[in-house]
């Protein structure tokens, strides 16, 4: 399928539109004739990211990570299953590069590529998109300027979001589990000792060592802000959902960094394993600079496929503020809920709060202003793992609670992130028949002002989303309607391409009958292509999302336990 365009329907009749569009669902996304070997390579560069077409120009010798997606057989060809297009997408690598590994949830696989190779590839009439696998790494904010006075300390976190008084109410995110794709969870005994809450780990950041189960020290301290329950500080330092259990997801190596591609295998291990640990949030407190709209976003497409199948995904705007545009892929999803950062200046009281001057914000192309909502990001307090990288290269960030435990202080929208996540576990453990949609509906509907006169200088409106979270506001909300966030909005390219075997042969139902002057209610499936207009113009809100066979899906042929 060739990446989304708009194209002018002006000067086209009708009748040669519907001739066009039936001719087209022929073949795999191409015309009957093949094109000539000059129009034929214009059209395979489109089907590259831009990314990966600078990496491509500055070295065509270098093996350059990629992800090779294949796009679905329109009909009288569907039944190619998603494992199937993954491992047609992995024989891809294997004849003209290095593969990796498969990723059925994007009808894709992982692996290298130069530049040569991955300009055979997209010659491929089969070929949906050539993406550049690109590095994400953990949303850890940068240490600013000393400022004189200034308190090393964020006040507890938990009061200044009001989850203590959710705690008070009898909630603690019991039975609710979080997954966290990191650098991995370290056996605290604030996650372990009082009820063994970590449930599983599984690594696709090179093997797992059991006695140094995250080296990098970053996914241990989101996890502690997550569900720490303060046994080794005597209860000084808790994290928002203290009851919640945790699944280890490790997606970053020892120095926080990652590849999109392991991100998703991640979410892949989740989705297969959502029913057996109760997992109903998924924690993303890392990202990458995007290259793409949302809608060519490989990650975005992935966290879709998670949110469509009933995990709420909480992911980090990311630490490029405080400029406009900064926005970091997952965040940039429309779907997802992203969180941004405030400073809360090491008061409880929130009326000296700001927007943390790290935290990103923006309109990313084609989506939605981000970020969504906004939670306490700077110098926050939290699990510790002695002798890994951070506590190694930061050694001034180690914090001594009174009675002389050891944690560790550090700034960032994932700390952000993570809190979120936390009060999403106190709000599903209330009420756990909550969909994702409303669950966003809820955190975003329900904040407190913050900043000056209740109201935070920040450099847009829209740069710190509905505003500060506010748990307890959020637990006791009445739950709104199924539609109460989220309607309306276009899924990704790789969303509608994963789900279209599945969607075959349901209900079309379009949001305007007469788009472009194509009288689309007399297309059906045999005769209708797959593109852009198509996507543009369906009524996504009608389809019955709970009556597809998620299950058929071979989700996690590839991960590794």
């Amino acid at each position: 399928m060739r990446p989304w365009r708009r194209h002018s329907a002006r000067g086209l009749s009708l009748t040669r539109m519907l001739l066009l569009l039936t001719i087209a669902a022929l073949t795999p996304f191409a015309s009957p004739h093949p094109p000539g070997p000059a129009a034929a390579q214009l059209l395979s560069l489109k089907k590259i990211d831009p990314a990966l077409l600078q990496q491509m120009g500055a070295d065509r010798t270098k093996l350059l990570p990629v992800i090779i997606e294949m796009a679905p057989l329109p009909p009288p060809f569907v039944g190619r299953s998603n494992e199937q297009l993954a491992q047609r997408a992995l024989t891809l690598l294997r004849l003209y590069g290095r593969p990796v590994g498969a990723l059925a949830l994007i009808n894709g696989a992982a692996g290298f590529a130069t530049a040569a190779a991955i300009e055979v590839i997209s010659l491929d009439p089969g070929l949906a998109y050539v993406h550049a696998d690109v590095t994400v790494r953990p949303q850890r904010g940068p240490a600013p300027a000393s400022v004189a006075g200034a308190k090393q300390l964020s006040a507890p976190y938990p009061r200044v979001v009001k989850a203590d008084q959710v705690w008070r109410q009898g909630a603690t995110g019991r039975g609710v589990t979080v997954a966290v794709l990191d650098s991995g969870i370290a056996a605290d005994p604030d996650l372990t000792q009082a009820t063994p809450r970590l449930l599983a780990a599984v690594s696709f950041a090179g093997t797992r060592d059991p006695l140094r189960p995250d080296p990098g020290g970053h996914g241990t301290h989101v996890a502690g802000i997550v569900a720490g329950d303060g046994t080794r500080s005597g209860g000084e330092y808790v994290g928002i959902a203290p009851g919640a259990n945790l699944v280890d997801v490790r997606v970053l190596d020892k120095n926080g960094s990652g590849r999109v591609s392991s991100v998703i295998r991640g979410i892949e291990w989740v989705l297969a394993r959502r029913v057996q640990y109760n997992i109903r949030i998924i924690n993303l407190s890392l990202g990458a600079p995007p290259s793409t709209p949302y809608r060519l976003d490989p990650l975005a497409a992935a966290v879709e496929i998670a949110w469509k199948r009933g995990l709420v995904v909480v992911a980090a705007s990311g630490n490029r503020g405080p400029n406009n545009g900064t926005v970091d892929t997952p965040g940039i999803d429309p779907y997802v809920i992203t969180v941004g950062a405030t400073d809360d200046h090491g008061s409880v009281a929130v009326g000296d709060d700001d927007l943390a001057w790290f935290s990103s914000w923006g309109t990313p192309l084609a989506s939605t202003p981000k970020p969504d909502v906004v939670a306490l990001g700077r110098r926050i307090v939290s699990l510790r793992v002695p002798g890994s990288t951070l506590d190694t290269l930061f050694p001034d960030r180690l914090v001594l609670a009174g009675n002389g435990a050891t944690y560790f202080r550090l700034s960032g929208t994932s700390m952000s992130t993570a809190a979120v996540a936390g009060a999403a576990g106190l709000l599903l453990e209330r009420q756990p028949t909550l969909q994702p949609d409303q669950v966003k509906a809820i955190l975003t509907g329900n904040t407190q002002p913050y900043g000056r006169d209740g109201g935070s200088e920040v450099p847009h409106p829209s740069a710190d989303g509905a505003g500060l979270m506010d748990a307890y506001a959020a637990v006791n909300a009445t739950p709104p309607p199924l539609t109460g966030a989220n309607r309306g909005l276009r899924p990704s390219d790789g969303l509608a391409r994963a789900l279209y075997p599945i969607l075959y042969g349901q209900p079309l139902v379009w949001k305007d009958p007469y788009y472009l002057g194509i009288s689309w209610n007399n297309l059906t499936w045999n005769n209708l292509t797959w593109n852009n207009l198509t996507w543009d113009n369906l009524a996504w809100d009608n389809l019955a999302w709970d009556n597809l066979a998620w299950d058929n899906l071979a989700w996690d042929s590839q991960a590794i336990d």
